[in-house]
């Protein structure tokens, strides 16, 4: 009988000592793009519009080390009982697709966790998982998967929800444009390359530079095909100045003449925007893609350039202007 209690009492004090290893994942779809949804969970600063545990303690002590945002970026917290104190390190990030962050409670007691967030592109919208990985203390043994699934499951819901507000929320005020990836060809072109003031760009200036190349090639003209379109080798904010060329592509070869060049296109893989409206309207299609790329997987190869689809003199109505945007791009690895 001694030797069974003694049994009984190691076993309990075995299952004391031993972690239970538990995990908990919910997830629900957001009606935005996963750029969108990515950059709410990329930041620790936006948890206060979305976390469940924020919302807890409204004089939660918060401090903030590394980057703004992605690897390196943690937050540091100091609560009430609800939320208890701890810190959140990003570990690792891969644009639009998943976060991975150490979780570390100090109190009301000591553990470590690992959250996962996955981000699944669904025709415009995203299907986002989240998760967290840890162990139980010891001391805890009474408690198991499920009551964790059951304790921390509504918390998660409740955040995911916030964060489908959010989301949905920031995709309304931001443009909406269709990045399509396009394999384009080299090829050969006549062009004439300015540097001026941007307050000097108009339809006037593209027009002169169009009429003149059209001048230089004289009867052969007539087999430029393809749209016009302008490089943009050089947009700087600071001295308000950029450098671009004026093109036209044609395989008639003719020797230059004074700010007439010949030149070779980009050949390779581009980031490229269908753009309707006026010309001015332009310059927010290059800061889209500036973002969408800059948080995706690829990186910049080249300069941008601008294609106008649309003749003014066949639609005079700038609303129905077509013009495309195109970014030369690569996978981010390649380039570094």
């Amino acid at each position: 009988m001694k030797n069974l209690l003694l049994f009984f009492a190691a076993a309990i004090t075995f299952a004391a000592c031993n972690p239970t290893p538990y995990e908990v994942k919910r997830e629900t779809t957001i009606d935005a793009p996963a750029d969108v949804v990515f950059a709410q969970v990329n930041n620790h600063k936006n948890r206060d519009a979305w976390s469940p545990w924020e919302a807890m303690d409204p004089d939660m002590e918060k401090t903030y080390e590394g980057p703004e945002e992605g690897v390196g970026a943690k937050y540091f917290w100091k609560g009430n009982e609800d939320v208890g104190t701890g810190s959140m390190e990003i570990l690792e990030s891969e644009p639009n697709k998943r976060i991975k962050s150490k979780l570390i409670f100090t109190e009301p007691w000591q553990s470590e966790s690992i959250i996962h967030w996955h981000f699944e592109p669904l025709n415009g919208s995203t299907r986002a998982t989240w998760s967290v990985e840890g162990e139980l203390p010891g001391y805890l043994f009474w408690m198991d998967r499920e009551d964790m699934d059951e304790n921390m499951g509504p918390d998660f819901e409740k955040g995911l929800a916030k964060l489908k507000e959010v989301s949905e929320a920031a995709a309304v005020v931001a443009p909406k444009y269709e990045v399509v990836v396009k394999q384009v060809e080299a090829k050969p072109y006549y062009y004439i390359k300015d540097r001026i003031a941007m307050s000097e760009m108009s339809s006037d200036f593209f027009g002169e530079r169009f009429g003149k190349i059209m001048n230089f090639l004289g009867a052969d003209a007539a087999k430029v095909v393809e749209p016009p379109f302008a490089i943009f080798h050089e947009w700087d904010e600071t001295s308000g100045k950029t450098e671009v060329s004026v093109c036209l592509a044609t395989t008639v070869k003719k020797s230059v003449s004074g700010k007439i060049e010949r030149g070779m296109t980009y050949e390779g893989k581009t980031m490229m925007v269908s753009y309707s409206g006026p010309y001015e309207g332009t310059g927010e299609v290059h800061d889209f893609l500036h973002k969408h790329i800059t948080l995706s997987d690829h990186d910049f190869a080249g300069v941008p350039w601008e294609v106008y689809v649309t003749d003014p003199a066949d639609e005079p109505d700038p609303e129905n202007w077509i013009t495309e945007v195109y970014y030369p791009v690569a996978p981010r690895s390649t380039l570094q």
